[in-house]
């Protein structure tokens, strides 16, 4: 039915002859552009949330008949032609017409009627009706055949199995299985209908940080392994794919935020309920300001959810409470950055994920002397070392904090090791406990019985004996899984190691 003919505007002039063709022409033209757009735009079927969307009800009337009642609306054929309801419409379903069971469709169509007939009884040439009101027709079939014309508002499969006559039509309360002689909305059309849409500026803003929020809860999940760290990443991503790939209306940003307004809830609280029932792990979230910060953020953002009324002030300020209670969840899970001279001075328990030079590493594997299973699975042993001893001691970092721990001291030679859980070709980071009553003086590590690396042990303190040496090794430099490091000490000198720590890049 689209007309294949270019689309021509009027063009007026002086002695231009208007002629009622020429006017009926000029509407068809704005039509066309209209049904053309409707077709492109709003594609084809019932529009929702307008009027009452041609819903259909069934009742009887006093007289018994089965009725069906069509709620006012708009819908869009296959052909773009709006066709409108204005009013409530009753049409009588007789199921007596139609061979049972089987089913019938209630379907609306494009219709036109004349309207505001002009009458001039001196000269019938001059009449006719001024308007065409663009309406539509419901019918009830039996068949569909043309769908670009008809649209279909509901079927009903009508059965007889008693044999005693169909007397009611029920409104289906369930969608999916409305059964026989039921309303049954399942393959109704629907149109898209325009909305508010997002700028590109607020596009970039959700997706940085729903980036951010899946990063961080990444790494905070390898910290502390709780499922709602896991679900908030996994929200976050899908949040931030769908914007990237499909987009959003403006209207669906707060269904996307919901989400993550429950995930953080639940973060939040499972960090104090791990807290108690992990009294002894030392590791104690509540208690810094981080966390403070993030629940008061999240008791804010939960009163701006619950009262949204679709702002862009409201979205731009949940979407930054949440950016902090993500930041407030970094800073109590994840490290903050150290340098090369805060890792001698961490006096804490070791971090799952180091920010290192602004690279984020995760704790591969550890080495305690304290455990003898962790020294056999570890094959640590010493070579041409003099007198090697294990002891058991309590030092205090620069910061003053007093730290136990188990030290092997050996004199001259090398303690030989070898790390498990090592992924070849990246960069490691190799963190050893010294004690520095005896410093000022270097180790060589050996990879492989291969020097590559100096340990340097700078300085001498016996008030505040530990400090936390390190090497790092570059990417591509350890070629196995479970590679064999040494501290080699040559053959006169003291050395000593606590607990060691291996790192790995992300």
């Amino acid at each position: 039915m689209e007309d294949k003919s270019a689309y021509r505007r009027v063009n007026f002039f002086p002695g231009l002859k208007a002629t009622p063709g020429f006017w009926n022409g000029m509407e068809d033209y704005h039509f066309r552009k209209e049904i053309l757009y409707n077709a492109l735009f709003h594609g084809y079927g019932v529009v929702p949330n307008y009027k009452e969307s041609l819903h259909v009800q069934a009742t009887k009337t006093k007289g018994g008949l089965i009725t069906l009642l069509i709620g006012p609306g708009l819908a869009f054929d296959g052909v773009g032609r709006p066709i409108f309801l204005y009013e409530l419409e009753a049409i009588v379903l007789d199921p007596k017409k139609y061979t049972l069971p089987g089913y019938v469709y209630i379907t609306i169509r494009y219709d036109e009627q004349m309207e505001g007939y002009y009458e001039d009884s001196q000269n019938c040439d001059l009449q006719g009706y001024q308007y065409r009101k663009e309406t539509g027709k419901v019918e009830i079939l039996d068949e569909i055949i043309d769908t670009d014309t008809y649209i279909e508002l509901a079927r009903i499969y009508l059965s007889d199995e008693d044999g005693t006559g169909i007397t009611e039509i029920k409104n289906s309360k369930d969608f999916s299985d409305p059964g026989a002689n039921a309303i049954d909305y399942r393959f109704i059309p629907w149109a898209m209908r325009a909305k508010r849409g997002v700028s590109t500026y607020l596009q970039s803003f959700m997706i940085d940080i729903f980036g951010y929020t899946e990063s961080v809860a990444n790494s905070c999940h390898e910290v502390l392994n709780l499922s709602s760290l896991r679900n908030l990443q996994t929200v976050a991503m899908t949040s931030k794919m769908i914007l990237q790939t499909a987009g959003v209306f403006f209207d669906d940003i707060i269904h996307m935020i919901s989400p993550l307004f429950n995930m953080d809830y639940q973060v939040i609280f499972e960090i104090a309920e791990w807290e108690r029932n992990h009294e002894n792990s030392e590791r104690l979230y509540t208690t810094k300001s981080g966390y403070e910060n993030s629940r008061k953020a999240l008791y804010e953002l939960g009163d701006m959810v619950k009262a949204y009324k679709g702002s862009y002030e409201e979205i731009d300020t949940i979407l930054r409470l949440h950016k902090t209670v993500i930041e407030g969840l970094k800073s109590i899970l994840i490290e903050k950055e150290v340098s090369n001279n805060d890792i001698m001075f961490i006096s804490h328990k070791m971090p799952q994920v180091l920010l290192f030079n602004n690279e984020k590493y995760t704790l591969v594997d550890t080495i305690n002397m304290s455990s003898e299973s962790s020294i056999e699975s570890h094959e640590v042993r010493f070579n041409n070392s003099k007198r090697p001893t294990t002891s058991n001691e309590a030092f205090y970092y620069p910061d003053g904090v007093l730290v136990h721990d188990v030290v092997k001291r050996w004199i001259g030679g090398e303690m030989k090791f070898r790390l498990k859980n090592i992924m070849k070709g990246r960069k490691t980071l190799l963190i050893r406990r010294t004690d520095m009553h005896q410093g000022n003086y270097s180790v060589d590590v050996k990879l492989n019985d291969k020097s590559v690396k100096t340990l340097v042990v700078d300085g001498v303190d016996t008030k505040n004996r530990w400090r936390n040496l390190f090497v790092l090794f570059e990417e591509g430099e350890i070629k196995e899984y479970t590679p064999v490091l040494s501290f080699d000490i040559g053959p006169q000198g003291r050395d000593n190691s606590g607990t060691i720590w291996v790192y790995q890049f992300l």
